[in-house]
């Protein structure tokens, strides 16, 4: 099977705005700013680890802008608390 890459583009001043609505609309009020990561793009926060911890909190993401999609919200398998082969991670 084929599959297309994505190519992941730096955002533009006017791609910030939109990206802080996403992450509102996904229940983020805090947000970091990276262009150092293997994303760069705008990541979302839980805003207080220990409400993370209860479930209390929207877990990790990065919405990210790409050539073909656009924007995306992306999560991976440690945003979701699972480990590399799918398993609930040990608390």
């Amino acid at each position: 099977m084929n599959t297309q890459a994505l190519i992941q583009l730096e955002f533009s001043e006017a791609d910030f705005l939109i990206a802080e609505r996403v992450a509102q609309i996904l229940g983020y009020t805090q947000t970091a700013y990276t262009s150092t990561s293997a994303l760069w793009g705008l990541f979302c926060l839980p805003e207080n680890p220990a409400t993370a911890k209860r479930g209390e909190a929207t877990r990790g993401a990065c919405i990210i802008k790409t050539r073909e999609l656009g924007m995306l919200v992306v999560q991976n398998l440690e945003d979701l608390g699972l480990t590399e082969d799918g398993r609930k991670e040990q608390s």
